[in-house]
């Protein structure tokens, strides 16, 4: 979401992620949100920070020691438990905002508030690359150990003109895959995996494998799941793999079946077999599928 700098994108980028999980059906995740501030905010808290852990560097550990040089606002983000106990008692990034910035978190809190979607301000968040600015964001599983973040985004004020573009407010998300199935998996227990398709369709020789390759894609543009060979494999290694992929129906395409404008349809379960034209096998497809 790029071309404003209004809060109200902040909070809009929050409400799709939130309602990019909820249809998901993910529940057990908590909203945590942050501010860091623009650039004059973010210099004077990161001078306050570095004079804070500068004071504590020799308890900290060796990536935490390696982060302090580069971005101080990175070693909030450790989950050792020795640096935990330092950072515990470091300055809070809210204490520094100025005016507009706070009048700007402020309205993300309200308009979050008119959405009715639940959040809790944890100022140990900060997301720490430096396109963030102002508002920052988490959506956290207790569900699945210490890496429980499963989306994370913010405010990229500084993002698209770091990457040689013209400066433009920007706010946006990130999910993580992995996290989103975890979180599943905790919620629901273990995925049961299931191969379904409609169709394979199977090729002999170049007219087949073109002829094959068209008809998947028309079937695909009317929501039939069909698949079709494209690594050459032969005949009966075409068939087991038709059976491997849950396919309903099977055919094998070949000079004399486009030729003829016939093709035999192969019922995978039964066995069973119906000569249907090749010009007409997506709309029988399609009353298969009814």
């Amino acid at each position: 979401m790029i071309g404003s700098y209004s809060p109200a994108l902040d909070a809009e980028a929050i409400s799709v992620a939130a309602q990019l999980l909820k249809r998901l059906g993910i529940d057990d995740v908590e909203l945590r949100i942050n501010s860091l501030g623009g650039p004059e905010c973010r210099q004077k808290y990161n001078n306050a920070l570095k004079e804070y852990i500068g004071s504590n560097i020799d308890k900290l550990c060796d990536d935490c020691k390696d982060r302090f040089d580069k971005n101080p606002l990175r070693v909030l983000d450790c989950k050792e438990e020795k640096c935990q106990k330092i950072i515990a008692d470091a300055p809070v990034v809210l204490d520094y905002l100025g005016p507009e910035c706070k009048e700007h978190f402020e309205t993300v809190k309200a308009i979050l508030n008119d959405m009715g979607i639940k959040y809790s301000v944890d100022d140990k968040i900060v997301r720490g690359l430096d396109y963030y600015t102002r508002t920052v964001f988490e959506f956290v599983s207790n569900g699945i150990g210490a890496q429980g973040t499963v989306c994370g985004g913010g405010r990229y004020d500084n993002l698209i003109e770091e990457c040689g573009g013209q400066a433009s407010g920007a706010a946006g998300f990130a999910v993580g895959i992995e996290r989103l199935l975890l979180v599943l998996e905790a919620q629901n227990g273990a995925f049961e995996a299931k191969n379904e398709m409609d169709i394979y369709i199977g090729a002999i020789g170049s007219a087949g494998l073109i002829k094959g390759q068209g008809l998947t894609y028309r079937m695909r543009e009317a929501g039939i799941k069909a698949e079709s060979d494209s690594v050459g494999r032969s005949v009966k290694a075409q068939m087991k793999y038709a059976n491997k992929i849950g396919a309903r129906y099977s055919v094998i395409l070949g000079d004399n079946e486009i030729a003829e404008d016939s093709v035999a349809l192969k019922n995978m379960e039964t066995g069973e077999q119906e000569q249907v034209k090749v010009s007409e096998l997506l709309d029988t497809m399609k009353t298969k599928r009814k």
